[in-house]
């Protein structure tokens, strides 16, 4: 069965909107749960649906928009600021 999810977001990169620093916000339900843990040192994700749709529009967006090398977005369990920071995903477009 073939799925479609359509992801639609305004460009936060500073390239786009003409400010000084890169930005990015994002809204969340609070149903959205994302964890981390690491399995012979190697990082392990999981969530529930919401969750890992959630990380993927991130990617997303941080893909398609024009940020600059080293931009960069904190990651907090299940998305809360009041978690602790499970992930850092950054951009470096030379590698």
């Amino acid at each position: 069965m073939a799925k479609t999810h359509l992801v639609e977001f305004i460009d936060g990169s500073a390239k786009a909107t003409g400010a000084p620093n890169d930005g990015i916000s994002m809204s969340c339900t609070g149903n959205e749960l994302l964890r981390r843990f690491e399995v012979d040192g190697i990082p392990y994700f999981y969530g529930n649906s919401a969750g890992l749709v959630k990380l993927g529009e991130i990617l997303i967006r941080i893909g398609l928009s024009e940020y600059r090398d080293d931009f960069h977005l904190h990651i907090r369990e299940d998305f809360d600021s009041d978690k602790d920071e499970i992930v850092i995903v950054g951009v470096n477009n030379s590698i």
